[in-house]
């Protein structure tokens, strides 16, 4: 049976999965080291997790693809920051901060963008 990329969690549903994994690396990573514990939380079988994105360009596979999306949301929506190239953190006073709503943070974002 043949997976389509349809079938894939969107970028906003991997919002809180990797909220989830930065809190569990201590607030921040490498994104190497936040596929890892994504992929470790997550209950996705391998033949999803192996899917590539765009096996002529690039060596990602669609959820890293997917979770590169989430962590730009997050960051223009205030909780993420990437401070050395690649290393992403939960903004300090924002630690508190488990979970958010994946709706809220498109919309803010997205009006943020159209200014």
């Amino acid at each position: 049976m043949k997976i389509r990329k349809s079938q894939l969690p969107k970028y906003y549903e991997l919002m809180n999965p990797l909220l989830e994994a930065l809190q569990e690396l201590g607030g921040s990573g490498s994104i190497e080291e936040i596929v890892q514990k994504f992929v470790e939380l997550s209950d996705l079988p391998e033949d999803i997790l192996n899917i590539p994105h765009n096996p002529e360009k690039s060596s990602l596979t669609e959820i890293e693809y997917r979770l590169a999306w989430a962590r730009t949301y997050l960051k223009k929506y205030g909780i993420l920051d990437n401070s050395d190239r690649g290393i992403w953190l939960i903004v300090p006073e924002k630690r508190h901060i488990k979970s958010v709503d994946p709706q809220v943070v498109v919309k803010t974002v997205r009006e943020e963008h159209k200014k």
